[in-house]
């Protein structure tokens, strides 16, 4: 089970990385409120990948903290996209 965790989460920290740095781009470019929203969600999931590697090679993070760190990056991560919906 550790073995899948580690490659969804290393999966997670590829794609949100790039994904990051394209919206970034893209965010200086047209300078869109919208994109850099959406820029902030794709660094938030970067770092909740980051912190569910970390979680499993170090005790910085126990595993039961894991979940109410997770909870709290999932739900600034259904704000910030809420704010960018609603952007004109």
């Amino acid at each position: 089970m550790m073995l899948a965790n580690l490659i969804i989460s290393g999966i997670i920290i590829v794609f949100s990385l790039g994904l990051a740095v394209i919206s970034i781009l893209s965010y200086k470019k047209y300078r869109n409120q919208k994109l850099l929203f959406v820029s902030i969600v794709f660094i938030l999931f970067l770092v909740k990948g980051l912190f569910s590697v970390l979680s499993v090679f170090t005790d910085i993070i126990p595993e039961y903290d894991m979940f109410n760190y997770s909870g709290i990056i999932d739900l600034a991560v259904l704000v910030l996209l809420y704010l960018a919906t609603l952007k004109r």
